[in-house]
């Protein structure tokens, strides 16, 4: 009687293992298939940019010192997203960027008007001024994989940060060196 009772035990706990779902591992570890995905993201995120985005002027330079239009700072980041290759961090990291220079052109007095403004006298996307899209959208990238959701690259003389979500490579950060 004994041995049936654990027989019956043991064919449940069987069953109910056998019933759990094995964990679903959809994304790829491959390094070459991940690399791949890594350079189409960057490589078609500047071909997508360089192809015309609407310039948004989102610095109101109508008083003693320069300051961000919050809605318009809104409406250029909601268009960045737009692209499909950004994430949120992404957007976080640029508002930080710019909400950093807003406090130095107060602190500076400095107006958009008179001269170009501390931070934004460059292309923060390709991180100068007269760049040749063709190098970024074409070029070849030195990434580095970080675990298996972040990944760190240079494209021309930017310096990217990529994260990795719902199996898709993102970019998390645009740096210039």
């Amino acid at each position: 009687m004994k041995m049936r009772k654990l027989f019956v035990v043991f064919l449940a706990l069987a069953s109910f293992s056998a019933c759990q779902e094995a964990p679903k591992n959809n994304e790829t570890t491959d390094p070459k298939v991940e690399l791949a995905a890594i350079t189409d993201v960057v490589h078609n995120f500047y071909k997508w940019y360089s192809s015309g985005i609407e310039r948004i002027d989102y610095v109101d330079s109508k008083g003693k010192f320069s300051k961000l239009d919050m809605a318009k700072v809104a409406a250029y980041h909601a268009q960045m997203m737009k692209s499909g290759f950004l994430s949120q961090a992404f957007i976080d990291n640029d508002m930080a960027y710019l909400k950093k220079y807003e406090a130095i052109w107060a602190k500076d007095k400095e107006n958009g008007n008179e001269f170009p403004l501390s931070g934004e006298d460059h292309n923060r996307v390709f991180c100068g001024q007269d760049n040749d899209p063709k190098d970024y959208i074409s070029g070849t990238l030195k990434v580095d994989l970080i675990g298996t959701n972040q990944a760190k690259t240079t494209n021309g003389d930017s310096k990217l940060e990529l994260v990795k979500e719902n199996g898709k490579w993102l970019i998390s950060k645009i740096y210039c060196f």
